[in-house]
């Protein structure tokens, strides 16, 4: 196990960040959560470059969480308190702010989240305060929710990451109901993962095996099941040592069978070597 962040990177050291994502090229993109900062690092973790502060102005953040890309040309950032979405490209120089406003059909970005990018450009974003998943098209206008409060088997209650697979179904972390959600590209509910094992699930990433990595963020653990939903490996437990974790939220798979952890609670990035 390599760790990001026992240095500065940049300004600052990290503090407790959310989220994380790759680009093809394996820079890594952390969501600096109290620094209210987006941090770019090169494959090795070294740093590249930061943008960002608090604040509400075209590239400034409060409390930003989980981010996403696509194909490594846009970086997607949830921008938590400002409700909004925040567009860089892969230089963290500012695009555009996605944000949509009420009509009869949508009540408006509340608390978002979570944030996946289908590969037809569609955004997936993950709200707590209506406990539902947002869909918007690829010009970024309103499409669908689907999701709801509830215990039943298409509902959820506070999800969390969300991540899409090759096949162009939708893994949402359901946090409250210990579980991975699973949805088609439609917001029709396929299945669930996880019960029984998961609490509290903050973070999900799917391999193009179909192995299913799930930060299991009330365990401090990761868990990792198989496409059928099979428990495969869980591996962590509390602290701050080699494989421990405190309060991972998020994880993603990298170039050359890496691994990498958002262990937020003790502001690093853990990276590990998935063996085949």
């Amino acid at each position: 196990m390599d760790i990001i962040g026992e240095t500065k990177l940049g300004s600052s050291f990290l503090s407790h960040p959310t989220g994380i994502t790759t680009d093809p090229e394996g820079n890594l993109f952390i969501a600096d959560t109290d620094n209210d900062r987006l941090v770019k690092c090169d494959e090795k973790g070294k740093f590249v470059k930061e943008t960002g502060g608090f604040g509400w102005e075209e590239g400034q953040f409060n409390r930003p969480s989980y981010i996403a890309t696509d194909n490594g040309l846009n970086i997607y950032v949830i921008d938590t308190q400002n409700k909004r979405v925040q567009r860089f490209d892969r230089n963290l120089n500012f695009i555009s702010t996605i944000q949509i406003e009420s009509n009869e059909d949508f009540y408006g970005f509340g608390l978002l989240e979570g944030v996946a990018v289908a590969s037809g450009g569609e955004l997936l974003l993950s709200e707590m305060e209506d406990d539902y998943v947002i869909k918007l098209d690829n010009f970024y206008a309103y499409e669908r929710t689907f999701g709801g409060f509830g215990y039943g088997e298409g509902s959820l209650r506070d999800p969390l990451g969300i991540s899409v697979d090759r096949k162009e179904n939708i893994y949402v972390a359901d946090s409250q109901n210990d579980r991975v959600a699973i949805y088609d590209l439609f917001g029709n509910f396929l299945k669930s993962v996880g019960e029984g094992t998961l609490r509290k699930p903050s973070g999900v990433t799917v391999g193009e095996d179909g192995l299913i990595y799930v930060a299991n963020t009330e365990k401090n653990s990761i868990a990792i099941f198989d496409p059928e939903g099979n428990l495969v490996l869980e591996y962590g437990t509390w602290g701050s040592g080699m494989g421990n974790f405190s309060k991972p939220t998020d994880l993603k798979l990298g170039k050359d069978n890496k691994l990498f952890v958002v262990d937020s609670g003790n502001s690093r990035i853990c990276v590990f070597e998935i063996l085949r």
